[in-house]
């Protein structure tokens, strides 16, 4: 297969396994590099000046990838998807890949003899064009399904995120914000300042998870209500409270429920709260 049938495949393979996972492995810009660069890796064999379809053609040598794990987990997974996916699509050429190379000579194939490719063919074209357009479809449905991973995620951790909203008639872009919050179906919920800014799926026009980290078991205190505008109380979210022993369910940060109970400033408050 040409580099570009090589890179193209690669790309879609990693997309399918984004949505199968409901990972980001496309979280850095660097992972676009590394898997260009891998896809075509095994191909190097003409710069060592070794046997074409050899070594580097194998199971083995995929194992490079994971060096990169020095780095990155998600690099070293895209790096090695990479370089596999080279071998899927030469295994679908005439000359078939080794894979157990030079333990076994046996040849591997993945379509029968009538619908094996030669390199540089109008078939491998065709092919090329195909896996353009899936990667477009398939990117399109990623980008729905990063919202659906952050649903997923929110349940038992803070998911730190960059995104895009349509609130109020106007767009409104978050470098990075860490959604702390959802109902579970159609809201979530993330820190902006000193808010809870809660917005619902069909207001979400992108969104690109960054990390995520557990949230911790839910905590307890007791406190001053005038102690909650405090920095320390702006970015802990409060799942419920308790006056004279009346508890009440609620959702946002310290902050947010100082100003909800600011008539009572030197009233003992108890909380529960997860630290964000």
């Amino acid at each position: 297969m040409k580099w570009i049938t090589h890179i193209a495949l690669a790309f879609f393979v990693v997309k399918i396994t984004e949505i199968a996972l409901m990972i980001d492995l496309f979280d850095d810009y660097l992972a676009y590099a590394v898997v260009s660069l891998f896809a075509v890796l095994p191909d190097f064999d003409f710069l060592l000046g070794i046997k074409h379809r050899g070594i580097t053609h194998t199971i083995w040598f995929s194992a490079v990838a994971l060096f990169l794990a020095l780095i990155d987990w998600k690099l070293a997974l895209a790096g090695w998807i990479a370089i596999f996916s080279h071998l899927i699509g030469d295994m679908m050429t005439h000359s078939g890949v080794k894979l157990f190379y030079p333990y076994r000579e046996t040849v591997f194939y993945l379509t029968p003899p009538n619908w094996r490719i030669k390199t540089g063919s109008g078939s491998e074209f065709m092919i090329l064009g195909v896996l353009l357009i899936g990667s477009i479809l398939v990117g399109s449905v990623s980008a729905q399904t990063d919202v659906e991973k952050v649903f997923s995620l929110s349940r038992d951790h803070i998911v730190e995120a960059r995104l895009s909203t349509f609130e109020n008639g106007a767009v409104h872009h978050y470098d990075s914000v860490k959604i702390v919050w959802t109902d579970g179906k159609s809201k979530i919920g993330f820190i902006d300042g000193n808010k809870l800014v809660r917005v619902g799926k069909d207001q979400i026009l992108n969104i690109e998870i960054v990390l995520s980290h557990e949230k911790g078991s839910v905590k307890h205190a007791k406190t001053k209500v005038k102690r909650l505008r405090s920095s320390i109380w702006k970015h802990r979210i409060i799942v419920a409270y308790s006056i004279d022993n009346w508890k009440e369910e609620f959702t946002g940060t310290g902050y947010e429920l100082y100003r909800k109970l600011e008539n009572d400033l030197d009233e003992n408050v108890e909380v529960w709260y997860y630290e964000t």
